[in-house]
């Protein structure tokens, strides 16, 4: 068993004010190693020797309640073997990446099989597979379905990768009744060099859908964030000392958004490069770490946000099979 140990490590806040405080990092027992942290219908849970619990927070006190495993839709014949579908708000019902391939020699998550399409089915009851050509692949496991472009519509942001000039960022949107990819972020310049999507929001305040990433979240680590601009992408900021990924894992959720700090502009949570701090940063009025707290060891899963009344914490696993819940000081 995990003891359960508070320990309360030193975390600068660059708050507005100029203030310090100290975020409290919580080692949670569990019943065995902790190997996965996944969120179902906003419910944070967490694998540990096999079996799947919940955790809450009341008052301050974390609990876990075992749960069934997380269910896992029938796949669509075709789909990327270990994709996920991911469902829309407006026109789009339910989307996934399909026609598997092995022509991007990379693995970086954890195999060498990527997408070499990616399918849409409308509300309406169409469906559309964007096919790429050979010299491209989705190298990506679950679209992700958000209006970027600010018309009311669904659009789908995935990670697109050449085999010769590495990784970009594709926005998949509806023009004149075909879904096409509209607009791309520059490649990152050679093959293998890859990027991971963090979050995406308003981060800025503007009122307007934007899209972080981290570009080469293994060692360089800067986190980007992008906004629609005049028909197409536009890099709005960047953070350097970014990590949302373990280099041949399929946790693709090393990050969660949410007003930290209490200003009524999202914020990110993600570790650091090194992947020995939780970092909390924010892009209003300016690029900016806003908290730090270090780490007992180096994370390694997925993360969950946790709602304790009007206070959040984040959910993480640790390189040594422990779960640390970090939480902003008492009020």
């Amino acid at each position: 068993m995990y003891r359960v140990l508070l320990v309360c490590l030193s975390a600068l806040i660059c708050a507005t004010g100029g203030h310090a405080a100290e975020w409290q990092v919580r080692r949670i027992d569990t019943p065995a190693r902790v190997t996965g942290i996944e969120t179902v219908d906003g419910k944070v849970r967490v694998e540990a020797g096999g079996l799947w619990y919940e955790v809450a927070l009341a008052a301050g006190k974390a609990s876990l309640t075992f749960v069934e495993p997380p269910a896992k839709p029938e796949l669509p014949d075709g789909a990327l073997p270990d994709g996920r579908i991911a469902t829309g708000m407006h026109d789009i019902a339910r989307a996934w990446f399909a026609q598997p391939t092995m022509r991007y020699d990379h693995g970086i998550l954890g195999d060498g099989v990527e997408a070499g399409s990616l399918v849409i089915d409308t509300r309406s009851g169409r469906r559309q597979e964007i096919k790429l050509d050979d010299g491209a692949v989705f190298e990506d496991l679950e679209p992700r379905l958000a209006d970027i472009d600010g018309d009311g519509h669904d659009d789908v942001v995935a990670v697109k990768s050449t085999l010769k000039r590495g990784s970009s960022l594709a926005v998949i949107a509806e023009r004149r009744g075909r879904y096409q990819i509209v607009a791309e972020t520059p490649p990152l310049g050679q093959p293998n060099r890859w990027l991971n999507p963090a979050a995406i929001g308003d981060f800025t305040g503007d009122k307007r859908t934007s899209i972080a990433f981290v570009r080469q979240p293994h060692d360089v680590g800067v986190l980007e964030l992008w906004t629609w601009s005049n028909g197409g992408l536009r890099k709005a900021g960047e953070i350097p000392d970014a990590a949302n990924h373990v280099a041949g894992s399929r946790a693709l959720d090393m990050s969660v958004a949410a007003d930290f700090d209490g200003d009524g502009i999202a914020d990110i949570a993600l570790p650091s490069l090194d992947r020995t701090r939780l970092r909390i940063v924010s892009f209003a009025p300016a690029p900016r770490e806003i908290a730090s707290a270090a780490l007992p060891a180096k994370a390694v899963t997925n993360l969950g946000l946790i709602r304790d009344g009007a206070t959040l914490a984040v959910a993480l696993g640790l390189e040594d099979g422990s779960l640390v819940l970090l939480r902003p000081p008492a009020q």
